[in-house]
C-alpha cells in the first residue's frame, strides 16, 4: 500500500488547526500532535512556573510564559512550544498579539513525557539553541533530573540534591531541584 504525504502546512493553516487539547508542533515541515500532558507532567511545569517566576521578581527585563508558541524557522516551517519559557519584555511587546513569537525563547524549558524520546529532546535542544535560545532546561521527573544546555558548552546534569543556577542569562538565581519534584 502506498504512503501518500500531505504537502507541509503553512503558517497560517498551523495557527487553524483545531483547538482540540492536544499540543500541536511543526518539526521541519512535519506536523505533530501531541496528546495533553498527564498529572505529573502538568504538576512539574506549573512548579517550575512558580519557581521562576517567584525567583524573576528582581529580572524587570524578563518575564515568565506558559506554553507559548515559537516559529524556529519559516523554510521549513518549525514551530514549538516549550512547557514553560522565559522572553525579555521587550520581544514580548514587539510581537504582535495575534502572531507567535519569532525565534527561540531566551529559556525554554522541556517536561519529559514517557512518549518522548532521547532523539525528539535532542532535535528540540538543538532548534532552541541554533535559533536564539541560550539556555534549555530538560526536566526528567521520573529520574528526578535537570538537563542543563547552553549554546556551546556540554551538557551539566543534576540530581535532586544539586541547586539550578541561572548563569549568565539569569543571573542570582539558584532553584533547588528537589524543590521542582515535591509536589
Amino acid at each position: 500500500m502506498a504512503t501518500v504525504l500531505s504537502p507541509p502546512l503553512t503558517l497560517e493553516e498551523f495557527a487553524r488547526l483545531p483547538k482540540d487539547g492536544a499540543c500541536h508542533e511543526m518539526n521541519a515541515g512535519e506536523l505533530l500532535t501531541l496528546p495533553p500532558p498527564k498529572s505529573l507532567h502538568t504538576r512539574v511545569a506549573v512548579t517550575i512556573l512558580e519557581a521562576l517566576q517567584e525567583q524573576l521578581r528582581q529580572h524587570a527585563a524578563l518575564r515568565v510564559i506558559p506554553e507559548a508558541g515559537y516559529v524556529l524557522s519559516r523554510d521549513p516551517l518549525t514551530i514549538r512550544q516549550p512547557d514553560v519559557s522565559v522572553l525579555s519584555r521587550e520581544r514580548i511587546r514587539a510581537t504582535d498579539p495575534d502572531s507567535y513569537f519569532e525565534g527561540a525563547p531566551e529559556l525554554a524549558v522541556e517536561v519529559v513525557s514517557p512518549s518522548e524520546s532521547a532523539e525528539d529532546l535532542e532535535i528540540k535542544t538543538r532548534q532552541y539553541l541554533q535559533n536564539g535560545g541560550q539556555q534549555v532546561w530538560i526536566i526528567y521527573p521520573r529520574t528526578q533530573t535537570v538537563h542543563v544546555f547552553s549554546g556551546g558548552s556540554a551538557a551539566i546534569i543534576l540530581d535532586r540534591d544539586q541547586t539550578l543556577d541561572g548563569g549568565d542569562l539569569l543571573p542570582g538565581l539558584h532553584i533547588s531541584v528537589a524543590s521542582l519534584f515535591a509536589i
